[in-house]
């Protein structure tokens, strides 16, 4: 298994690979049992998203030392396991060195000695540094995004990176295949514990992607952050509406349920792999008035109006980092400013493809103000024609993403 985590790890952190791409695809991969599945997914999700703290404990043995990236990995594995699993230190430590010997025998033994003096030092504290560096290091968050982050909310950025609780998996109940009471049935055969929240919102502990409720499309992951986008939008009946930015096309599904396929809806992408994946969850999920479009929101143009227009813009990822821990080290101010820019052409693009008392709702999964509250003043203090009916902000936690959704009228 320690193999696999390597080999993760180097793909994420090394080859700016995705999480949950990858854990995904090794998980499809392996032959585990459900207690190695976890173990696994638990060692490479908390040694990327602890990463920069990781590096900190390790900086008094490793300073000034020219360190392959492969063994840096291992002795990251080594120290987070030490000071998160509930396995015996002596365990972890000859495991990690057992690995790295079948693929550099002398590093192990660097390996070994490292891991070992590190059980006999004190564990480094804080105390010399100051605010912004502290949170910096405690919650693996680059500094330049700790200090935006701090300047938008001060102290409460604790509240979003804290969480050691263990994630939930959320999935919506499709109504186009299925019953609540079929989904129930199905869940409690297969001795699986769960919640149900609003009737259509399942949450459990268990992975479902491989279970004939998501094969079948009676259920898709979705988070409830995600899921209150439709419900703010609030689709009726013969409503003709573009969700501008779709894929994967969850939240276009969830409005054709909503509406029980009677209006239309166009799954709108810039991307043709992504039009593909769409139009897959489509015929999967039932949703047959959905139809795609491969356009850029930017630029595209219409020949006649929306009812409802969904921009689910692309943003920093500030509220997802439960599930893609690795956005916060690929992510950088200019990055985020270009992406602003982005979010602002597409708000401009579409607001002129509304109809008179139609509606425009924007959505991102960042917490960044500058990506939210700021961007619709500016939006709103250049289109008086436009008015807020509703804003909403949820802050990243261990049962949901950190989300921000506006519903605009147009008048």
């Amino acid at each position: 298994m320690l193999n696999k985590i390597l080999n993760s790890l180097r793909e994420i952190l090394n080859e700016n690979g995705y999480t949950n791409l990858v854990v995904s695809r090794t998980l499809n991969q392996v032959n585990w049992n459900e207690h190695e599945k976890k173990l696994y997914t638990k060692i490479v999700y908390g040694v990327v998203e602890n990463k920069i703290l990781l590096d900190y404990y390790l900086q008094p043995l490793t300073k000034g030392k020219r360190i392959k990236p492969f063994v840096r990995n291992a002795l990251r594995i080594g120290v987070y396991g030490m000071d998160n699993l509930n396995l015996p230190k002596y365990y972890l430590v000859n495991e990690v060195v057992e690995c790295i010997k079948k693929l550099d025998y002398k590093a192990s033994t660097f390996v070994n000695a490292l891991l070992r003096k590190y059980q006999q030092l004190p564990k480094r504290n804080f105390d010399h540094l100051s605010k912004i560096e502290s949170y910096s290091i405690k919650y693996s968050l680059p500094q330049e995004l700790t200090k935006m982050l701090y300047q938008q909310y001060q102290d409460r950025i604790v509240d979003f990176f804290l969480n050691d609780e263990e994630i939930y998996n959320t999935y919506r109940i499709n109504p186009l295949k299925t019953t609540i009471e079929d989904v129930k049935t199905t869940l409690e055969k297969d001795n699986i514990l769960y919640t149900l929240e609003d009737d259509m919102i399942l949450q459990t502990k268990s992975n479902l992607i491989h279970s004939s409720l998501f094969q079948q499309g009676k259920i898709i992951a979705q988070d409830k952050s995600s899921m209150m986008v439709g419900k703010i939008l609030n689709p009726i009946e013969n409503d003709v509406i573009l969700d501008a930015c779709s894929a994967p096309g969850s939240k276009a599904m969830q409005l054709a349920s909503m509406i029980d396929n009677k209006g239309m809806i166009i799954a709108m992408d810039i991307y043709p792999h992504k039009i593909q994946l769409i139009e897959n969850n489509i015929a999967k999920m039932g949703a047959t008035c959905v139809k795609t479009m491969q356009a850029d929101a930017m630029n595209v143009h219409f020949d006649f109006l929306f009812d409802k227009i969904l921009i689910d813009a692309p943003c920093s990822g500030l509220g997802v980092l439960r599930h893609k821990p690795d956005l916060k080290y690929q992510m950088t101010l200019e990055k985020i400013t270009s992406i602003q820019k982005t979010q602002e052409q597409i708000l401009e693009n579409m607001s002129k493809y509304v109809k008179p008392n139609g509606v425009l709702v924007y959505s991102t999964c960042t917490i960044n103000k500058e990506e939210n509250e700021e961007m619709i003043r500016r939006f709103l203090f250049k289109h008086p024609s436009f008015q807020k009916e509703k804003e909403i902000r949820v802050f990243p936690s261990s049962k949901e993403d950190g989300f921000y959704i506006c519903r605009l009228r147009g008048y």
